[in-house]
């Protein structure tokens, strides 16, 4: 997890650098920049399903809540499932994240955990979690992400756009008018293609470790039970 934090870090770093900094820029925004809010470069700023379905654990369709948010994915192994019919309603309601949908966690420890959605599936969420839709014409996804993951953002969320003590949540009516310069297309893209090779790195690290506990999960039974003969290995 240490080579993950390290390139989360080198990320977070390089797009502050620019975004925060103007560092390359002599420290001012270029003129060519554009102040937008949030609402400007997303299609749609929403969040999950208000209404909770029955489990149906026997059912292929998995329902996320903020507790199940990993740093680059939503972890299946503790979360509920919903019946096809209760998924079709999701679908209906827009509960269903799109490809490119940054997916943030908007109660309880808000901001935690932010990713991008990288493959569309048939899952849904619940209102713990928010859904930003970015227009790809207006803005590169992992610019996006990357200015939600900033701790000053976080600070200002914090100060600005969250109600409730016992269990804070982000006010989205009134975070999406979050402003924020904006760099031309051609920049963007220069910036985001760094931030998408550090975020696809780490996700493989992440999806190989899953894989690698799947695995001794599958055959630690096996070994204790004495059911898999490892007596002839050379070791």
């Amino acid at each position: 997890m240490h080579i993950n934090d390290n390139l989360e870090q080198q990320a977070l770093a390089f797009f502050k650098q620019f975004f925060m900094d103007y560092a390359p820029y002599g420290g001012i925004a270029p003129t060519d920049w554009n102040e937008v809010s949030l609402d400007d470069v997303c299609f749609k700023i929403t969040d999950g399903s208000h209404y909770s379905p029955a489990d149906s654990p026997d059912s292929a369709y998995p329902m996320y809540s903020v507790k199940d948010m990993e740093t680059y994915g939503f972890n299946p192994s503790s979360c509920k499932h919903i019946t096809e019919e209760e998924f079709h309603k999701m679908q209906k309601n827009d509960c269903v994240p799109l490809l490119n949908d940054i997916l943030v966690a908007k109660d309880g420890s808000y901001l935690k955990e932010i990713f991008i959605c990288s493959e569309q599936k048939d899952e849904a969420i619940l209102s713990s979690i928010a859904i930003f839709r970015p227009n790809t014409d207006i803005i590169i996804p992992e610019i996006l992400l990357y200015l939600l993951k900033q701790p000053t953002v976080r600070r200002d969320v914090g100060d600005n756009y969250v109600s409730g003590s016992a269990l804070p949540r982000i006010v989205l009516k009134d975070f999406k008018k979050y402003r924020f310069m904006l760099p031309p297309m051609k920049e963007q893209q220069k910036i985001g293609s760094v931030l998408h090779t550090i975020r696809m790195q780490t996700k493989a690290n992440i999806d190989e470790m899953h894989n690698l506990s799947s695995l001794r999960d599958a055959l630690l039974p096996r070994l204790m039970s004495g059911e898999l003969d490892v007596s002839a290995l050379d070791l």
